[in-house]
């Protein structure tokens, strides 16, 4: 590949890690941002631009080689996806010079798989039931219709990291109930590999389409609730052995394949370090 002059599109947690892990390689790195940040420790220069107002994207750099598209809706409703996953990204592929563009990562999700009592890839059938599904998957093949091999999809199972402790501070909390009936799955990823994923399929060679970026252990929904309540001192949570089963247990053997490794392939062992950094954790 040529010199990387990467745009995130969506500059939080992840995609500032990224920009770190691709400092010494990216010659400019962007973040697009509706206002500039108060502070000044980040990789990133602020581009100040607004997905949803083509006219603010007009003057983005001509240079920009790759890009990391990694905006959230700022609600669960049809309306905040479609801003983000409609709008927004029609914007930005609109205003991207497709000349000089080489690599554009779209950041998914792991939710447009519906149950299965399979081992699900990337090649498992899709369910568009539900509308953030529908939303990511028609985001999906918009990036791979416009941008063809420029594109890679990268569908995220459960993000868990250091700053995404919701779990922990809900068992702290709350009388948890937890399906622990068979067939429910939890899949997560560390914030760390989630990161270190988006790089290295920014600068891969010849990807593949679509990935699924998950680590090595799907649990029973049941035990990830029950081991990380131990590990932090908090009630056990309620089983409901009666739940129907919704889970599916996702496989990372493609993108593990192309030469990514996770560094917590195991779920349980990444809480436990989380947690042995954040004494604050424990009930």
């Amino acid at each position: 590949m040529q010199t990387m002059h990467i745009l995130y599109a969506g500059a939080g947690e992840i995609a500032t890690q990224c920009a770190f892990l691709l400092h010494d390689k990216a010659q400019q790195q962007w973040a697009l941002r509706r206002s500039t940040p108060d502070h000044h420790d980040s990789p990133l220069s602020c581009l100040q631009a607004d997905l949803t107002m083509p006219r603010t994207l007009n003057r983005l750099p001509e240079s920009i080689s790759h890009v990391l598209y990694t905006a959230t809706p700022s609600a669960r409703s049809p309306e905040a996806y479609d801003e983000v996953y409609r709008i927004g990204l029609n914007n930005l592929l609109d205003a991207l010079n497709l000349t000089t563009l080489q690599r554009f990562v779209f950041v998914s999700s792991t939710a447009v798989y519906g149950h299965s009592t399979e081992l699900v890839d990337e090649n498992s059938p899709t369910d568009a039931t539900r509308f953030n599904a529908q939303a990511l998957l028609d985001a999906e093949q918009r990036v791979l219709s416009a941008l063809g091999d420029k594109a890679v999809i990268l569908r995220f199972s459960g993000i868990y990291g250091p700053t995404r402790t919701a779990l922990m501070r809900r068992l702290m909390k709350d009388s948890v109930h937890v399906a622990a009936s068979a067939g429910n799955w939890a899949n997560r990823i560390h914030s760390d590999d989630a990161a270190s994923a988006c790089a290295h399929l920014l600068q891969l060679t010849h990807p593949q389409s679509i990935y699924i970026g998950t680590d090595d252990t799907p649990l029973e929904i049941a035990t990830l609730y029950e081991s990380v309540a131990a590990l932090i001192g908090a009630p056990a949570p309620i089983p409901d052995v009666k739940a129907p089963a919704t889970g599916k247990r996702l496989s990372n053997q493609r993108l593990k394949n192309s030469g990514w490794q996770p560094k917590w392939p195991d779920t349980l062992a990444g809480y436990h370090a989380i947690v042995a950094a954040q004494p604050r954790l424990h009930a």
